[in-house]
């Protein structure tokens, strides 16, 4: 009686994984697009309100620009893929390399008190800058899981049965 049964398939009850797949693709490039509008802004708006750190607000706006110049990229890849990948690669690269030093201007002068630095424009840096520590922690956590799950996988193929347990019919089947 308490029982509810459902004749239609699971199709149509929930979203494909691919669905949710671009969904989700869509969402972080909303975020990520955000993000850099918000960098680019509130570093533009406060370049000279951090005297001592000056780089500070450069590295918002740069960081914002790079951001956006990659998601640019999308487009490309339709179209010519390779080259995409190359400029993708070289935007990457240093991207990884203005993250490192935008990551030494700010923590540098995390101790400092009163920091002489706008609070807006501190506090988002390094809010940024966690933010994007924590999904490279979670990267890599993934990178490594599914790493582990691969080798496990292809450990488990290389198993066999040992030569006196083999059933009969499995031994007629080897003759």
């Amino acid at each position: 009686m308490g029982e509810m049964s459902t004749t239609s398939s699971g199709s149509e009850t929930r979203f494909s994984l691919k669905a949710k797949c671009k969904a989700s693709q869509l969402f972080t490039l909303l975020l990520w697009t955000t993000l850099s509008l918000a960098m680019i802004i509130i570093g533009s708006m406060h370049v000279y309100n951090c005297p001592v750190e000056p780089k500070i607000p450069i590295y918002l706006i740069v960081a914002g620009v790079f951001h956006l110049l990659a998601f640019a990229l999308i487009p490309l890849k339709l179209v010519a893929e390779k080259v995409a990948y190359g400029i993708e690669s070289v935007l990457g690269l240093f991207s990884f390399a203005w993250f490192i030093a935008g990551s030494v201007w700010v923590f540098r002068i995390y101790q400092d008190n009163p920091r002489r630095c706008n609070d807006l424009v501190y506090k988002f840096a390094f809010g940024i800058l966690i933010f994007e520590y924590i999904f490279l922690a979670f990267l890599v956590a993934v990178i490594c899981l599914c790493t582990c799950c691969a080798g496990l996988l292809a450990a488990g193929g290389d198993i066999e049965t040992p030569v006196g347990n083999h059933s009969p019919e499995d031994e007629e089947a080897l003759k």
